[in-house]
């Protein structure tokens, strides 16, 4: 048997406060990590930090979570075991993304209309949740949907609970200083605009395409 971790946090911004306070939920973003120390975890989320709606497939690592601030961010950890045969499908889930991530895309029209039932099937795009929940069901556990929120997604996992507390506390792997300042990047206004416009019209011309049947 090997383990899969699974992280929820509650991240130190105005959308996290929004779901969070939307989902009634004490979370508001999921990670997968093939390691204990959480130096293999992954995600979908934004890409740099100035900048909430335009992401895809990234590497999580502690400053991504608390977005530089002097803040203590609550999460949880859950230690879920799986076969040998489950934790490598579960790799292989990961790591095919991470080699095709060009392709992929933050579901940012799920994060905005999920509420109101909008943007679910969109080709190549994932909002947090959904990654987490599939890499799981590509190793074999299985879920009575493949929408939780994280809310849902901690009363599912309840019995691997293996950490509660900051992140500090938990003390994960740092990243590189190369991945930390492209996170924390900053482009021009205009910059900035035209990479919105760019993936909202990525996401609505996918969202017609519907999603990749894998």
């Amino acid at each position: 048997m090997k383990n899969i971790y699974v992280v929820l946090s509650a991240t130190p911004t105005k959308i996290g406060l929004a779901i969070r306070t939307l989902t009634r939920s004490s979370f508001n973003h999921a990670s997968i990590s093939l390691d204990k120390n959480l130096g293999q975890m992954y995600s979908f989320a934004r890409y740099r930090a100035r900048n909430a709606l335009v992401g895809g497939f990234i590497r999580e690592f502690p400053e991504r979570l608390t977005l530089g601030k002097d803040k203590s961010v609550k999460i949880k950890v859950y230690k879920i075991p799986v076969s040998k045969e489950g934790y490598r499908q579960i790799e292989d889930f990961v790591y095919n993304i991470m080699k095709y991530q060009d392709t992929y895309i933050y579901n940012s029209l799920a994060v905005l209309g999920r509420p109101f039932g909008l943007g679910y099937d969109t080709y190549r795009a994932y909002v947090c949740t959904d990654f987490v929940l599939k890499a799981l069901m590509a190793g074999g556990l299985v879920f009575n949907s493949t929408r939780l929120n994280p809310g849902q997604i901690e009363e599912a996992l309840e019995p691997f609970l293996y950490y509660f507390g900051t992140l500090e506390d938990y003390r994960p792997d740092n990243a590189s200083d190369d991945l930390v300042e492209d996170f924390f990047q900053r482009y021009s206004l205009a910059g900035e605009l035209g990479q919105v416009i760019r993936h909202f019209a990525s996401l609505i011309a996918r969202n017609f395409k519907g999603q990749e049947a894998s």
